[in-house]
């Protein structure tokens, strides 16, 4: 007869309890005699110390009086002084702004004297228009093609006080200009020649620039316009 093992017999035959002991982990109900858990006493409370009462008390007066905590007269003066400063920026925005406009006013002024045609509203212009090249073509005076002389009737001898005739016959240096320019006669071409040698021999007209006063009236011409 053939020996049997232990073993086999071991696990067929009806254990207790205690040896099952080691399966017990992979059951899914619970133990029949698992001791209960134990509880856990309340947690004592922790009465508050005067020094946190204090610190307590001061957060409370923070919050009410404040983020920042500070009195109503600090408060008050830290109003005074925000108004004061931004009173202080708005003063330097203004001038800033003042200091802008002056400074594109004379820029366009700038370009404006630059620019020898006069444009008016309701001119159609390309960029062609605006090259060098045709500035300088309206930078040209139309050259007379009548006796002004002779039309206004004016005697050229007489009219030596008036600067304005003079610098229309005479060159931003002071020189007298041709007959092909100015379009007189011979005649009144040596009149209006004795007449400008005549002034400038007193010293009333300059020899080598223009007449002061039309200087002026050239770079100001808003204080023309007044008087």
């Amino acid at each position: 007869m053939p020996m049997r093992l232990p073993g086999l017999s071991a696990v067929r035959a009806p254990s207790n309890h205690h040896h099952l002991s080691f399966l017990r982990p992979f059951s899914s109900t619970a133990a029949a005699a698992q001791p209960p858990r134990e509880i856990h006493p309340p947690a004592r409370q922790q009465t508050p110390s005067s020094t946190s009462r204090l610190q307590s008390i001061n957060k409370d007066r923070m919050s009410v009086g404040g983020a920042s905590g500070r009195s109503p007269g600090a408060s008050s003066m830290h109003r005074i002084g925000q108004a004061y400063r931004d009173r202080a920026a708005a003063g330097l925005l203004m001038k800033q702004e003042q200091v802008d406009f002056l400074k594109n006013r004379k820029m366009s002024s700038d370009y404006l004297r630059q620019m020898p045609r006069r444009w008016v509203p309701g001119d159609v212009y390309s960029p062609h228009d605006l090259s060098p090249r045709e500035m300088d073509k309206w930078r040209r005076r139309n050259q007379r093609e009548a006796d002004v002389v002779d039309i206004l009737g004016l005697r050229p001898l007489d009219m030596y006080k008036n600067f304005s005739l003079i610098q229309e016959f005479t060159t931003s240096s002071g020189q007298i200009k041709h007959s092909k320019e100015t379009a007189l006669r011979p005649v009144n071409q040596r009149k209006v020649a004795k007449m400008i040698r005549r002034i400038q021999g007193m010293g009333l007209y300059p020899t080598i620039h223009d007449h002061p006063e039309l200087i002026r009236s050239e770079f100001y011409p808003s204080e023309q316009r007044r008087s």
